[in-house]
């Protein structure tokens, strides 16, 4: 169970931040960061609704500022971050673990109560109890806020329900076995909201603090945030769907619309051309520009072409030089040779 002084301590937390004390922990911390409790940006933790109660799971192991929730909800008017999903599948698997207990419940009460008969008799007292603590409950807040008539014509609608429940106790224990008779203040039935185990002749104060006490109405605020967090996850679901269509339309419109333009630029070339033709002048300075440029074409290549030829004569006549030098000397070389073998048989 949570004490005092963590609650205190949590508050303060809340009001003056986590860093109050003065150090700076959290200072770049972000609404998107995985330590800061996304159920709590949205105003719905499970850990703060049940605190000191029968559902009480302790405190919540992450961050809760209302700094970052105001940060989130300035963002969110922009972009959405799909928090909602989140939060909506937690909140969801909380009342299933809920409804698995009540279910548990009953059957066990099935079990005990074996008479299909009797059974049904139980439900109807059952519910008539639940439908006059809610409204007792509701005539309390009606009577706090300061609405006296509407909480009168709650009272008066509890005087009815009361008679009737009378009648179905009294219809109900009049078909008990004789051996479960004294064991009346024992027959209970579980809450369909919280799952809490209510006496069948609970008095109408302790069924309205029941169903305006911390357990109860944590339960219906969850419940009622499923719904609404439901519909806003459709809703947006719905948008994503649309936006995605309208793409998907854009992209398929967008080949024609592509060929729309091609077909009018030929057609605007065609039209310019004709008009060009229209005037005679014109055309035959278009052909007189075409002549010279094709005359200009030849002249270059003529002259790269009478360049290459002379290049390559050159190339031809240094080569033919070259060998005639290489002749010359070789047969110098065998001048000498023979020469000088005629002196050395001079000698001999």
């Amino acid at each position: 169970m949570t004490t005092a002084q963590d609650q205190m301590r949590k508050m303060l937390d809340q009001l003056m931040g986590q860093d109050r004390d003065g150090g700076n922990q959290h200072a770049n911390l972000r609404f998107t960061d995985k330590e800061v409790c996304r159920p709590f940006l949205l105003d719905i933790c499970i850990n703060e609704l049940f605190i000191n109660t029968r559902a009480d799971v302790g405190e919540c192991n992450k961050i809760h500022s209302l700094a970052l929730r105001s940060e989130y909800e300035k963002a969110s008017a922009h972009r959405d971050y799909e928090f909602e999903e989140e939060v909506l599948q937690c909140l969801q698997s909380f009342i299933r673990d809920n409804e698995r207990k009540i279910e548990l419940a009953k059957k066990r009460l099935e079990m005990q109560e074996k008479n299909p008969e009797l059974e049904a008799k139980a439900q109807v007292v059952h519910e008539l109890g639940v439908q006059i603590g809610e409204k007792v409950a509701k005539s309390e807040t009606l009577g706090a806020e300061g609405k006296v008539d509407e909480s009168l014509a709650v009272l008066a609608e509890v005087e009815t329900l009361k008679t009737k429940k009378k009648d179905a106790e009294d219809a109900y224990f009049e078909s008990l076995p004789r051996n479960i008779m004294g064991m009346r203040e024992q027959i209970l039935r579980p809450c369909d909201v919280c799952g809490a185990m209510l006496g069948l002749h609970e008095k109408d104060s302790v069924l309205a603090d029941h169903f305006g006490g911390k357990l109860h109405m944590g339960y219906v605020t969850i419940r009622e945030r499923i719904k609404l967090l439901e519909e806003l996850v459709e809703e947006k679901a719905k948008t994503r769907r649309a936006k995605l269509e309208e793409r998907r339309n854009r992209k398929e419109a967008s080949p024609s619309r592509e060929r729309r333009r091609s077909r009018s630029r030929s057609r605007e070339r065609r039209r310019r051309s004709r008009s060009r033709d229209r005037d005679p002048r014109d055309r035959d300075r278009r052909r007189e520009r075409v002549r010279r440029s094709r005359s200009k074409e030849k002249e270059t290549k003529s002259t790269k072409d009478s360049r290459k030829h002379r290049s390559r004569s050159r190339e031809r006549k240094d080569r033919n030089q070259d060998r005639k030098r290489s002749r010359s000397r070789s047969k110098e070389r065998k001048r000498s040779r023979s020469r000088s073998k005629e002196r050395r048989q001079s000698k001999s």
